[in-house]
């Protein structure tokens, strides 16, 4: 199966002047745990993650995270995140994106997600603009009996 019969449609995604507290809302209301950040021609540039937002919030902090007992107090992020929630994502995203192109098989698809530790990828052209996003589920949906 091919990425484009895998792929979401949604091409929710924030610029690169996108505030923080814009992008949370985006994820939040889209459902998916990444956002591509793309450039004003829709070519992806960047990705932010959940974990780029905590990683933004807590410097220092996230490799030490295995739960959420190692925080001093869940006030100190929200605290953080309220003092960063203007700054624009381009100052926190992943800009070595993963991508994955339209007619790409399941099953690369799939190693790419493996081996780098990926909750969902990117589809774009070959100009690099967005057409869609794969998540695990996606795949997991297809592959159920």
């Amino acid at each position: 199966m091919k990425a484009r019969e895998l792929m979401r449609r949604d091409l929710t995604a924030a610029d690169l002047d996108t505030p923080v507290t814009r992008v949370i809302y985006l994820m939040d209301q889209s459902g998916l745990t990444s956002l591509p950040v793309v450039d004003e021609e829709g070519r992806v540039v960047g990705i932010v993650s959940e974990r780029d937002l905590i990683r933004a919030a807590l410097p220092g902090y996230l490799d030490m995270l295995q739960s959420a007992s190692f925080l001093p107090s869940v006030n100190q992020l929200a605290r953080r995140l309220g003092e960063i929630a203007h700054e624009p994502i381009a100052k926190f995203m992943t800009r070595e994106v993963v991508t994955v192109r339209p007619d790409d098989g399941d099953f690369h698809i799939a190693d790419i997600m493996i081996r780098k530790g990926l909750k969902q990828i990117p589809v774009v052209d070959a100009d690099g603009h967005l057409v869609g996003v794969v998540r695990r589920i996606d795949l997991l949906y297809r592959l159920k009996p």
